[in-house]
């Protein structure tokens, strides 16, 4: 591939996992934890590096790249993962795969309207499959299945959540194929702990002091049903439809 052909192509917004398998292709060392732009950095340093010395040389311009490399992703490694990830306080993310025999089951059942993806709320606890605080399920139709992903809105933030998926048997009864990792999400409001944890990385020491003050305003405002933003007579009312649907 020329130089300019690379340019043109990183200019066309290619994934995170091309660039790195194209990086890896011209024998850059690509760290794992490196972002979508430092990537394409290091590429376009490498392609003008590469042309200067040529230029200077006389030698060809870039190194020979095979033209028909395949930058798609499979669509799935057939094994059977599920996988939980927590996207805000209130909603967290899975997404799964399947080997080909697991793929068959979860289809059929799906069209028998029995596939079946939970979620548990494990916070605090070891689960062990039937303690948890709370259970969320969602019945799974073949396009979902096929769609490998799915998004749970959860009610509590800070909390840990674990997620299973199957099928129900003919008396009803859950059969877990497959667990997820377990997934906290993150606070919804800055903490009112008093506590302050610190961490020198010289000494590779922690520690925990007192905060010589709260985040949190000593007083906040609240909006109301005598709120003046709300016409006299028509607070109630909102308040209680808001109540009433659990908003």
């Amino acid at each position: 591939m020329k130089r300019e052909e690379i340019l043109k192509w990183l200019d066309a917004n290619p994934t995170i996992q091309e660039l790195k398998r194209f990086a890896k292709s011209l024998g850059l060392r690509v760290k794992k934890a490196m972002k979508k732009k430092d990537v394409i950095k290091l590429i376009r340093e490498h392609v003008e590096n590469s042309s200067a010395t040529s230029a200077s040389s006389g030698a060809p311009t870039l190194k020979q790249v095979p033209s028909t490399v395949d930058l798609t992703l499979p669509k799935t490694y057939n094994k059977n993962k599920l996988v939980l990830m927590p996207v805000n306080p209130y909603v967290v993310f899975s997404y799964w795969d399947f080997d080909d025999e697991t793929r068959n089951l979860m289809k059929q059942m799906a069209r028998e309207g029995k596939a079946v993806i939970r979620l548990y709320d494990v916070t605090f606890i070891m689960f062990d499959g039937t303690n948890a605080h709370r259970t969320f399920e969602y019945r799974l139709d073949e396009v979902t299945l096929e769609a490998g992903n799915f998004y749970f809105q959860v009610p509590m933030p800070r909390a840990d959540y674990l997620s299973e998926m199957g099928y129900l048997d003919e008396e009803g009864r859950f059969i877990p194929l497959m667990r997820s990792n377990v997934a906290r999400t993150p606070t919804a409001s800055p903490s009112t702990s008093s506590r302050e944890r610190w961490y020198d990385l010289r000494s590779r020491k922690r520690s925990v002091i007192l905060s010589e003050g709260s985040l949190v305003k000593p007083i906040e405002k609240l909006r109301g049903v005598t709120s003046p933003g709300w016409p006299s007579g028509q607070g109630i009312g909102i308040m209680w439809e808001i109540f009433r649907s659990g908003r």
